[in-house]
């Protein structure tokens, strides 16, 4: 155990974790800082977020059609009066001859190009309502209409899953009709959450995937470059001490990929998401993202998270094993750019839209339900598989 602790302290050198952060630092800047300042910085995803979280606040993780239907009724009559409010105290409403809600929303159904100049005014009404002078009341309209619209669109499915708009085989249907059953779909859970944690998820596992590589990768190359696997095979422990190495390089990349969940789920907690942790995300607000699983938000989250661990240890066997069959660093790392490339684009398949009936790329191409974890557990065991067969194998080969 003491050797395993030596290799780890080799693999955790400054260098190293100088470089680590610097990547973080630079890939979370350009690819993963936007889904933590627009998360609620533009709209209409504000409004969807704030609705969303009201419910929640106000109904718990489930809420009825009638509970629902009373809220938007309320709620459109706040609108209304605020609305109705300031187009009584801002002239452009007047100039345009908007003087009611109802004005207002028969204009916005028969706008035209602003060619003449009662169109011109209003448009300017329009956006008024839309925009900072009224506090973007427009979007908040917008958006309970939207929820409203899709919550009723949905619901025409229940008695009648053959008219989903997706063509669905015996299982889909059969997996259709159980969330329905089960009341899964009246879950609430903001479409602009969900769509925000799958994004930056996509991205943290490429980021994690090249902070493994980085990491792991120099080890075996390093001792060979500069001969020091002969003294090591000449120690007490002898050429035992690949299977240590080994168990080292799995232990760290365990740790590092540990270590980037803490910080950057930190950061992305700031979202405040955990809100709809216990919230299925088979939800009438998902924009019809069903999935094959019945789950939680926060159960989907750690899924996610499993299989990132379950692709760190696979790619990071991988750099053990082109690690031991390269000369020095150069050659190592131009065999680790098209590992990386290739995992990414694996990534973007793992991680997209994980287990959605609809948009998951791999259930598309294979239409098996969990794909997502057999496809990770193809990778771990073949490439566990693959590194042991090295480590054997270096017990009887010549070192000179």
């Amino acid at each position: 155990m003491r050797m395993i602790f030596y290799e780890i302290k080799k693999i955790w050198s400054l260098k190293i974790l100088g470089i680590i952060a610097l990547v973080c630092a630079l890939f979370y800047v350009m690819f993963m800082s936007y889904y933590i300042e627009y998360y609620r910085g533009n709209h209409p995803a504000t409004e969807n977020i704030y609705y969303a979280e009201e419910l929640v606040r106000l109904y718990g993780t489930t809420i009825t059609p009638d509970e629902f239907s009373e809220y938007v009724t309320r709620e459109y009559g706040r609108i209304k009066t605020e609305a109705e409010n300031y187009f009584r105290t801002i002239p452009i409403f007047a100039q345009a001859g908007i003087y009611t809600l109802e004005d207002f929303n028969a204009m916005r159904e028969n706008r035209h190009s602003p060619e003449s100049e009662t169109a011109q005014m209003e448009s300017d009404a329009f956006w008024t309502l839309y925009g900072e002078e009224c506090d973007y009341l427009g979007f908040n309209l917008e958006t309970l209409e939207f929820m409203a619209d899709e919550f009723e669109r949905k619901s025409s499915y229940i008695d009648n899953p053959d008219s989903f708009w997706v063509d669905l085989n015996e299982r889909e249907r059969e997996r259709y009709r159980e969330l329905i059953q089960n009341g899964e779909h009246y879950s609430i859970l903001s479409y602009w959450t969900y769509e925000n944690t799958n994004n930056y998820a996509v991205a943290f596992s490429i980021l994690a995937i090249l902070a493994a590589l980085i990491l792991v990768s120099p080890l075996l190359v390093s001792d060979r470059h500069v001969n020091l696997h002969h003294l090591q095979y000449s120690s007490r422990l002898g050429r035992k001490i690949i299977n240590r190495q080994l168990a080292a390089i799995l232990l760290s990349s365990f740790l590092l990929t540990t270590l980037l969940i803490l910080v950057f789920g930190g950061i992305y907690s700031t979202n405040g998401t955990y809100l709809f942790w216990g919230s299925n995300i088979n939800s009438e607000f998902n924009l019809g993202s069903y999935f094959v699983f019945s789950m939680t938000y926060g159960q989907w989250v750690t899924a996610m998270i499993i299989l990132m661990y379950a692709l760190v240890f696979g790619v990071s066997t991988l750099a053990f094993i082109l690690s031991r069959f390269s000369r020095n660093l150069i050659v190592l790392v131009m065999k680790l750019i098209p590992l990386f490339a290739a995992v990414a684009f694996l990534c973007a398949g793992l991680f997209n839209y994980s287990f959605s009936m609809l948009y998951a790329p791999l259930y598309q191409i294979s239409r098996v339900f969990g794909i997502e974890i057999y496809v990770c557990g193809v990778i771990v065991i073949s490439c566990l598989v693959a590194s042991l067969f090295v480590t054997r194998r270096e017990k009887r080969v010549d070192v000179v």
